[in-house]
């Protein structure tokens, strides 16, 4: 929106200046611009799986493709969207869409997962991101290295990425698990937290 300047006429009360109420109102325009754009603003979604409680995800020994899935569908899932913002999980694709973000925006999440394993191994976390553009890229979430084998091991990851370009903006993103050895993989769920700029 472009400045609402004040009409104050030519000399003081020759009536050609706006009016106290048309004067308020382009006060108010100009205050709400400035108040829009000064502050950040949050919003946050819970997304909560009950899918995998019955049929964990199975990762093979040294698969690279083991995708994290969650269907939204838990008790949990609730949001505080006050804005009605674009819910950037996909239960159909079981994606993230982050193009209804800017460049500059924010996105924290609280990854949290129960994990079988059968032996000591190493496990990673990647968020596969700007899937689906010229230059997608992974960023390592967590690393962690079980000593013994262990029947759902909780395992919670906080991490953040930033629109920083327009690959990551409009690639999708998702989140993959790697290990050597063979596991299950109980998706409790995931928060995601957005910060508008």
């Amino acid at each position: 929106m472009a400045k609402e300047v004040i009409g104050v006429g030519a000399v003081p009360n020759d009536g050609t200046g706006d009016t106290l109420r048309d004067a308020m109102i382009k006060a108010n325009n100009n205050f709400t611009e400035v108040y829009d754009f000064s502050f950040t603003k949050t919003y946050w979604f819970n997304a909560s799986d009950t899918a995998t409680t019955a049929t964990p995800i199975s990762h093979g020994a040294g698969a690279t493709g083991t995708y994290l899935t969650n269907n939204a569908a838990g008790t949990s899932t609730t949001s505080h969207n006050p804005n009605s913002n674009a819910t950037l999980w996909n239960t159909s694709t079981n994606k993230f869409d982050f193009t209804s973000l800017k460049i500059g925006d924010t996105v924290e999440f609280r990854i949290d997962i129960n994990l079988t394993n059968v032996a000591a191994q190493e496990v990673d976390l990647f968020m596969s991101i700007a899937e689906g553009t010229a230059a997608p890229y992974e960023l390592n979430m967590n690393h962690a290295y079980y000593k013994t084998a262990s029947t759902l091991a909780n395992d919670t990851v906080l991490f953040r990425i930033y629109m920083g370009d327009e690959n990551t903006r409009t690639g999708g993103a998702r989140f993959r698990f790697a290990s050597l050895d063979v596991a299950t993989i109980v998706v409790n769920g995931w928060f995601y937290q957005i910060t508008e700029v």
